[in-house]
């Protein structure tokens, strides 16, 4: 797209000039704008142009022929994307002598194709302040429209998917600003919030579990926000605003975009009112909580592939690309914490099958994982976390520790000794510098920050290959 801090200039440019000499004949660098330009006089006759302009017409007209509309090339005044009669803009400035900026008009050329171009043109008047023609600076911006309308589109479509999600969901920007939320979040907390204006939650009043006030900007989401990691494990109470009050889960996970800065959040509320009535129906209702959260997360993954499918950006492909594996990694946490029958634990050794199998689906069918895990215990809060950091582990393994054809084999393994973990993920590759790497790859930034906020230390190792360790503490006995 041509910037408009250049189109200024040429307008403040040619505004400048003697008119005579300029319509007389074109300046030398005209030839080499970025630009289709072209002069007419003040009866609208053409009197010179450049080749850019004559690509853009798909002709090269005669020297005082009509510019606008003529017999073979026809400009249309566009309006919310329709073809209507009108003035054109070229018409509109010499015959009132205003300038004319950011404009499109429809052009068909003689073959019957039609694009659409951004119109600047500058009126021209002599000493005498008569209209003596005036210089049009165009340009396609066809494929740019396209896109537009197509990404439009597209978030349409997802924002009516998620409309019809049952369980609710808003998002925000990085300050907490309240940017989206679906039905299912107007139906929990009993209000429509106001967006860009309320903060943190979509409810009204916010509680603790045991009754006291909790402050929203106290809240998971402000959490999360603040110190940027998902926050798990948390419930808390929301209030309506006719007093009726609702227990849930919220389960609000920064987002980052591909450079890793924080751009927002995403927030899933579930509601676990009926978890509260016995013991047996609590740990139904938890499966049953993290049974949909899993299958949201599926659906998620399926609308970025989607997503991915329909972009033509390379670089929007790679950032789906990778926000889908991290999704897919913690569906598969997610899947860990379905099976598990306790309310604070996960078994690690099924954690870490679920998340190697989905891990290695993303790799390929060149790459082969070889997984081993010591039994043991993890506290729920530490799931997505984990998943997170294996995936982004494996991912950086299947690229620095391949070979040419992309083949290898990568080694997992999770120990346990003395209530202290290791997990090792370690590659027959040629090795890397962590500190390079890391320049490069927001993922190690990733798993160096989850890192610390699970309390471990990360380190890389190198001999004959590459060899990434995490240390962590597992859970404390609750004897």
């Amino acid at each position: 797209m041509t910037d408009s801090n250049a189109l200024a200039g040429l307008h403040t440019a040619f505004a400048s000039l003697d008119p005579e000499p300029l319509l007389a004949a074109p300046p030398a660098l005209i030839e080499f704008l970025p630009l289709a330009v072209y002069a007419c006089d003040a009866s609208g006759r053409l009197c010179w142009f450049n080749a850019r302009a004559a690509a853009i017409w798909g002709r090269s007209p005669e020297i005082g022929e009509k510019v606008e509309p003529s017999r073979s090339s026809h400009v249309y005044g566009l309006d919310g994307g329709r073809i209507v009669d009108g003035e054109s803009p070229m018409a509109h400035a010499l015959r009132t002598g205003e300038s004319v900026g950011g404009r499109t008009v429809l052009i068909e050329r003689p073959d019957g194709s039609r694009i659409t171009a951004m119109v600047h043109i500058t009126a021209l008047r002599d000493s005498g302040r008569n209209i003596v023609g005036a210089i049009n600076c165009f340009h396609d911006v066809t494929e740019q429209l396209q896109e537009e309308r197509s990404a439009r589109d597209g978030e349409r479509r997802l924002r009516e998917i998620l409309d019809a999600l049952p369980v609710a969901l808003y998002t925000t920007d990085a300050e907490g600003r309240i940017t989206y939320y679906n039905e299912a979040s107007v139906e929990m907390s009993g209000r429509r919030p106001a967006l860009g204006d309320d903060k943190w939650c979509v409810t009204w009043k916010l509680f603790h579990p045991d009754g006291t006030p909790l402050a929203h900007d106290e809240c998971p989401m402000a959490v999360a926000l603040r110190e940027q990691r998902p926050v798990r494990g948390a419930e808390a109470v929301a209030e309506r605003p006719d007093g009726s009050r609702i227990p849930f889960i919220p389960y609000p996970t920064p987002l980052f975009d591909p450079a890793g800065d924080m751009v927002g959040a995403v927030n899933v509320l579930v509601d676990i009112g009926h978890r509260k009535d016995a013991e047996t129906r609590q740990r139904l209702l938890f499966a049953e909580l993290n049974h949909r959260i899993k299958n949201n997360m599926q659906m998620l993954y399926a609308l970025l592939a989607a997503a991915r499918r329909e972009t033509a950006s390379e670089d929007a492909r790679s950032a789906l690309d990778e926000a889908a594996r991290r999704v897919a990694a913690m569906a598969a946490a997610q899947t860990a914490l379905y099976q598990s029958d306790n309310l604070s634990r996960f078994d690690s050794e099924a954690f870490m099958t679920s998340v190697c199998a989905a891990a290695a689906g993303a790799c390929g069918d060149r790459v082969h994982l070889e997984l081993r895990a010591d039994a043991g215990k993890l506290a729920n809060d530490m799931a997505v976390p984990l998943a997170l950091i294996l995936n982004e582990l494996v991912t950086n393994a299947a690229k620095y520790g391949t070979d040419a054809e992309g083949r290898g084999t990568i080694g997992v393994a999770l120990t346990e000794s003395g209530g202290r973990f290791t997990l090792a993920v370690e590659d027959d590759g040629p090795g890397f510098d962590l500190c390079e790497v890391r320049r490069k790859s927001s993922g190690l930034g990733l798993v160096a920050g989850l890192a610390r906020q699970i309390g471990g230390r990360f380190r890389v190792e190198r001999a004959g290959g590459a060899r990434c360790v995490l240390e962590f503490s597992g859970p404390p006995d609750p004897s």
